[in-house]
């Protein structure tokens, strides 16, 4: 697969990641409305627990990113 495919499929999976993080948690249903270190879990993730998950998707994308232009650039005959 070429680079340009590989980050494009990259970006989807980490966006859905992000989409189920931020969105699906928020507006979560019952079952993940219950109390957490004191405070409702649903309120807790918005205000901390998704910020760790942000820095995940931002260092994998860095170290995927990484990985692939040192394949190009090995590959590349400059």
């Amino acid at each position: 697969m070429r680079t340009w495919a590989k980050n494009k499929r990259l970006t989807q999976i980490l966006l859905v990641i992000w989409f189920l993080t931020t969105l699906l948690v928020g507006i979560a249903p019952k079952p993940l409305r219950f109390s957490f270190f004191g405070w409702e879990f649903t309120y807790w993730w918005g205000a901390q627990g998704a910020l760790f998950i942000y820095l995940l998707l931002v260092w994998v994308y860095a170290k995927k990113m990484h990985k692939y232009e040192k394949k190009v650039i090995r590959n590349t005959d400059l």
